[in-house]
């Protein structure tokens, strides 16, 4: 099976926006469809590795997707995107054999905080924010020295992205936005701000 972002868009069409999950052709090379779906949908949470599970995986982590494969998954990445999980990696099938697996689950998708129109000065984005990707975890860069980073800068930065910096640290979302550590440029020219 030649893996072009086609081909994935026609096994993720075969597998709907509900529970499914499928074993794929044993010649597949299971990291290349790991690569086409982080193109699409960003970096990816590793749930399980060699056959143990990450004991933090939960609800909020994409636990529904390990459920069709009990305790047969061997590697599995997985993607929060809108309300559905997106898995891939590989599981043992009946007969024992590894196999490559692509898997969706139903995403619970928290409400967001309602906003009256005029009101939006009085939001606090962050708290929308953290309940929107479910984030439970302590702050992660509560330590950073914004006089500094922002001396080195030249410009004060907006104090919303200073507490997502604090409190998820380095990462991205959907690839689009970046938290990392050092003022850099990136491709194209796009500016990443770092802390």
């Amino acid at each position: 099976m030649e893996l072009t972002q086609a081909t994935v868009n026609d096994l993720l069409a075969q597998l709907g926006s509900g529970h499914g999950y499928m074993y794929l052709p044993s010649d597949l090379d299971p990291q290349a469809l790991t690569d086409l779906l982080a193109g699409r949908y960003g970096a990816p949470r590793t749930l399980v590795l060699d056959g143990f599970t990450d004991p933090t995986v939960d609800d909020s982590s994409g636990v529904a997707l390990l459920v069709p494969f009990e305790d047969r998954a061997v590697k599995m990445r997985a993607w929060a995107y809108g309300d559905q999980w997106v898995g891939a990696g590989t599981a043992r099938d009946a007969e024992g054999v590894e196999r490559p697996v692509l898997v969706v689950a139903r995403r619970e998708v928290p409400e967001p905080l309602a906003v009256a129109p005029g009101e939006a000065e009085d939001v606090d984005w962050m708290e929308r924010l953290i309940r929107i990707t479910g984030w439970t975890q302590p702050a992660q860069r509560p330590d950073v020295d914004w006089a500094e980073v922002e001396s080195r800068l030249g410009t004060a930065l907006p104090s919303d992205y200073k507490r997502m910096v604090e409190t998820f640290g380095v990462g991205a979302f959907d690839a689009y936005l970046d938290l990392s550590q050092e003022p850099h440029t990136g491709p194209g020219d796009r500016v990443v701000v770092q802390a």
